[in-house]
């Protein structure tokens, strides 16, 4: 089903750094059915001679809109612009730049918006690609505990409605007139991490729809190296301590995580190496506690993985979690009880860099441009049917 057939619906692909994977991601798109008119380049990094020639050579390359914003801006701020540049009506897919989208992702998102008037957000599971960073590894094994993927898996061709999973912002269709009524990015998310759950928690609580839907499925190309992993931890727990404090148990129902268990191990152990220092050198072994626990409480994500991966992830995951458990201290301590917040300042163009290419590009072009991911260059993960932890049974990892 070709993207012009169907609803309103704008594919914006979100980048900030232009990396290598933004032409995989239009190819695919491409191939897919969807009209280049209707996808959107959205470049949200500062303005720069070099980023404004490599957006106009993807843009004349596949015949795709672009959109540039005046300044720097964060994604859920991005995002917000995106919607408020918009009519007032329709849908618009955002894809981050890491995101590729497998075969049939355009006709699950022309059914989820056909049936979405009242539906404020559509989203569907990312499998990781495990690529050279240990971020990369880390997030790829904790996704086997995702409750998206186990969605996945129970329901492959079922949408489900009002799912206890959180949405991730990067594969996700929003309601255009939902956005505008509830505001998409709240000001105290505009520029940290959880605004989109944030969105999806507002948006059920007003009585919109939220829907999960397994075919809308990309590939995560996650490549986050050892430092932005944990500067990424760290603005998780802040957001998740504001998604808390906004939203109380109806935000925990929908989340794993739970940081006080980070902080009570973590906690302990430092009471083990004390105590062991002024009494009994044995009873320093507790400080062991967190990489116990992290085996204990990750089994899935460690079943069947290498040996090298698995201690990597044992070292690593303890201290991950403790850098979200104090992103997420430290920014509870210092919020107030008032739970209201306000929709993210507008930042207005008087005429937003949109344009349409000269040409689109032709039948030969997209048949010469088919296939989506084929040559890659790491391990799938938990994708039915792909190369990855269900068919190698994580013996890739």
């Amino acid at each position: 089903m070709p993207l012009t057939s169907g609803p309103d619906l704008l594919v914006a692909v979100v980048t900030h750094t232009l990396p290598d994977t933004l032409e995989p991601i239009l190819r695919a798109l491409c191939a897919d059915g969807a009209d280049p008119a209707r996808i959107v380049l959205f470049h949200t990094s500062a303005p720069s001679p070099a980023a404004t020639r490599a957006v106009a050579e993807l843009q004349a390359q596949w015949g795709v809109q672009a959109v540039c914003t005046p300044r720097a801006m964060r994604i859920g701020e991005a995002r917000q612009f995106l919607v408020d540049q918009q009519g007032p009506r329709g849908f618009i897919a955002f894809l981050d730049d890491d995101c590729v989208p497998l075969p049939g992702w355009t006709e699950a998102a022309l059914v989820a918006c056909a049936d979405g008037e009242r539906t404020a957000l559509v989203y569907g599971p990312r499998y990781p690609v495990v690529g050279a960073g240990v971020g990369s590894l880390i997030r790829a094994m904790e996704t086997r505990d995702s409750r998206k993927l186990a969605l996945a898996a129970a329901e492959p061709q079922a949408a489900v409605t009002s799912p206890r999973a959180l949405c991730a912002g990067g594969n996700t269709i929003v309601n255009v007139a939902a956005a505008r009524e509830l505001g998409l990015t709240e000001e105290t998310f505009a520029r940290t991490a959880f605004e989109d759950v944030d969105f999806q928690l507002r948006a059920t609580r007003r009585g919109w729809r939220v829907q999960f839907r397994a075919n809308l499925a990309v590939d995560h190309h996650d490549q986050l190296g050892f430092r932005a992993l944990f500067r990424k931890s760290l603005q998780s727990g802040r957001g998740m301590a504001q998604c808390a404090r906004h939203h109380g148990a109806e935000f925990w129902s929908h989340c794993r995580w739970r940081p006080w268990r980070t902080l009570v191990s973590w906690f302990a152990v430092l009471a083990a190496l004390a105590v062991g220092a002024a009494l009994n050198p044995w009873l320093a072994t507790a400080a062991a506690l967190p990489v116990v626990l992290s085996s204990a409480a990750h089994h899935r994500a460690l079943h069947g993985a290498q040996l090298a991966h698995r201690l990597t992830f044992l070292l690593v995951k303890p201290v991950r979690d403790l850098t979200i458990a104090l992103g997420f201290l430290a920014r509870y301590a210092t919020l107030g009880t008032d739970r209201g917040s306000s929709p993210a300042p507008r930042t207005t163009a008087a005429a937003p860099q949109s344009t349409a290419p000269d040409r689109a590009p032709s039948a030969d072009d997209l048949t010469s441009r088919a296939g989506t991911t084929t040559a890659r260059t790491g391990d799938q993960v938990g994708r039915p049917g792909a190369p990855g932890l269900r068919a190698k049974h994580v013996a890739g990892l």
